[in-house]
């Protein structure tokens, strides 16, 4: 007979309750941008392409804490719907990642979509202990990044 998993030790799990809360948090803002058509793991790739401009796939991989083939999985039906452009990336050249003119339209209908469900995540933590938590995230991916 397999022995019982003790889940008490998980309730303090710091991983175990990260993700847990992300996806939680994930769900709610997907429920908001999907009526725009898009994830919000999606939204969240052409936001950081559209505030960093043009950028490489490891440049893009290291400012949102992803492995490449994470971020090139995300990254492809954003390129197949025309969001994205990919170029690049033969015999050693780095493969640069840009927003097209359909992409930035793209922010435009979500940005209402995102702001909603932003202003409702930190109406619910509460503005200065949000900031708090921003800054306490911060010191943590400092602290375990490679």
């Amino acid at each position: 007979m397999p022995k019982e998993l003790d889940f008490s030790v998980r309730q303090n799990c710091v991983c175990f309750n990260l993700r847990r809360v992300a996806r939680v948090v994930t769900q709610f803002f997907d429920a908001e941008m999907r009526r725009k058509g898009i994830r919000s793991t999606q939204g969240t790739l052409l936001y950081a392409l559209h505030s960093t401009g043009p950028a490489t796939m490891a440049d893009l991989s290291e400012i949102l804490g992803m492995e490449r083939t994470t971020l090139l999985r995300n990254l492809r039906p954003l390129q197949r719907d025309g969001l994205v452009a990919i170029d690049g990336g033969g015999h050693g050249c780095p493969v640069e990642l840009s927003l097209t003119a359909k992409g930035r339209k793209q922010i435009e209908k979500l940005a209402p979509a995102w702001e909603s469900a932003q202003s409702t995540a930190v109406q619910v933590l509460g503005e200065e202990r949000w900031s708090a938590i921003l800054a306490d995230l911060e010191k943590v991916a400092s602290a375990f990044k490679n």
